[in-house]
């Protein structure tokens, strides 16, 4: 393998079928105090871990928590905001509860503050009217409650 391909700055292992993500020097990943406060009670649950696959994924965690800022969101004023949830009305009678968050806190109803659905409502307020490009067309929602 040519030596272009290969790091010896970053001998990083894939964990578990994913990398290990770090962040750019001097970027940090934002993440809630809640979020936080999960992935340190996930490293203190693998410390001390014997078997390969825990390590691996122990390397993981500990690889995250120096990658992130904690931001803990602010008050509710009706706005979205990183760490807000939100409530969604769509156009075909569907509601959806989300909340934005940190993209290693993302899943189930929390979504990553870089998604498009996220980015989307960003700044906008309770009562808003949304559109989002989905891969089936564009998509309207009404901004119920933020909280």
């Amino acid at each position: 393998m040519s030596k272009a391909f290969t790091s010896e700055e970053t001998p990083d292992e894939p964990v578990l079928g994913r990398p290990v993500q770090r962040a750019a020097p001097g970027q940090e990943r934002p993440m809630t105090p809640e979020g936080y406060q999960a992935l340190l009670a996930e490293r203190d649950r693998l410390l001390g871990a014997q078997s390969d696959e825990l390590k691996h994924k122990l390397a993981l965690v500990k690889a995250t928590l120096e990658s992130v800022r904690v931001v803990t969101p602010p008050p509710p004023d009706g706005t979205v905001r990183f760490g807000s949830t939100v409530t969604l009305a769509w156009d075909d009678g569907r509601s959806q509860v989300v909340r934005l968050v940190g993209v290693d806190e993302a899943g189930g109803q929390n979504i990553s503050v870089e998604a498009p659905l996220a980015r989307t409502l960003l700044e906008q307020k309770e009562g808003d009217e949304v559109e989002v490009v989905r891969p089936r067309g564009v998509a309207s929602a009404r901004l119920v409650r933020v909280e």
